[in-house]
C-alpha cells in the first residue's frame, strides 16, 4: 500500500493508469456470455387420440367419457365408442375394449354370448355383422385367446377385435387418419347366468397391446 501512495504521489501518468485499471476491471465484470435475450417455446402435450361414448347406435363425436346401462342378465344393450384423431399425422393404434367386473364376481368364461358390430362401412343396422368368434381375451403376454373358449377368473378381461379373421393368431393396429372420426357399434348379448352387479366397458386406443394388457391386470 505504501507503493502505491509513493506512486501516486510521484506521478499523474501512473494515477492515470491505476484509474484505467480500475475501470476496465468493473467493464469486464458487466460482460455476458450471451448475445441476445431469449425466447420460449410452451408445448402442451394432449392424447393425439381423443373418444368419446354414447349409449345405442350414434356415431357423433360427443365427448361422453361415460355413460350407464340398465339391463338385466339375458338381455342385449348397445352402445358406441368414437375416436377422433386430432394429431396433424395419421396414428396408427390398437383399438382395446376391457371389461370389469364387480368385486367378489370375477369373470370365468362364458358370461358373454353374442356381440354384434357395426361402423360406418356395416350400417345401418341391419347390415351389422356377428363377431363373437374374433372377440380375443389380450393375456398380460400379449398373446391372444378366444373369448368363446375361454376359461379363468378374472375381475377384468382385455379384448381384441380380431378383424383380419386370424382366429386370435396375431393383432393388427388401426390407422386413423389426419382429422379423421371412426365410430363402432356394440351389440351385447350377455347369458341369463351373467351375475347381477355394476359392470364397467372401458374403450382405448392402445400404441402397445401388450404394454396395456398387462398394465390391466
Amino acid at each position: 500500500m505504501t507503493n502505491i501512495k509513493n506512486l501516486l504521489k510521484g506521478s499523474p501518468i501512473a494515477l492515470v493508469v491505476v484509474v484505467g485499471l480500475l475501470v476496465t476491471g468493473v467493464a469486464s465484470a458487466a460482460l455476458v456470455n450471451y448475445l441476445s435475450d431469449k425466447v420460449t417455446t410452451t408445448a402442451v402435450v394432449k392424447s393425439p387420440i381423443e373418444m368419446s361414448i354414447n349409449e345405442g347406435a350414434d356415431g357423433t363425436f360427443t365427448g361422453n367419457k361415460t355413460i350407464t346401462v340398465d339391463t338385466t342378465s339375458g338381455s342385449d344393450f348397445m352402445f358406441t365408442t368414437v375416436a377422433k384423431n386430432n394429431a396433424n399425422n395419421i396414428i396408427d393404434g390398437y383399438p382395446a375394449i376391457v371389461v370389469q367386473a364387480p368385486t367378489g364376481k370375477p369373470f370365468t368364461g362364458g358370461e358373454i354370448d353374442k356381440v354384434m358390430f357395426g361402423d360406418a362401412g356395416h350400417w345401418p343396422e341391419a347390415n351389422m355383422i356377428e363377431i363373437t368368434d374374433s372377440l380375443c381375451v389380450v393375456y398380460a403376454d400379449g398373446t391372444l385367446h378366444p373369448l368363446s373358449t375361454w376359461t379363468g377368473s378374472e375381475q377384468k378381461l382385455v379384448l381384441y377385435f380380431d378383424f383380419e379373421g386370424t382366429a386370435c393368431y396375431d393383432s393388427q393396429t388401426v390407422p386413423l387418419g389426419v382429422g379423421e372420426t371412426s365410430w363402432n357399434v356394440l351389440e351385447v348379448t350377455t347369458d341369463p347366468a351373467l351375475a347381477p352387479g355394476s359392470y364397467k366397458i372401458y374403450g382405448q386406443m392402445a400404441s402397445d397391446l401388450t404394454e396395456y394388457a398387462a398394465s390391466q391386470y
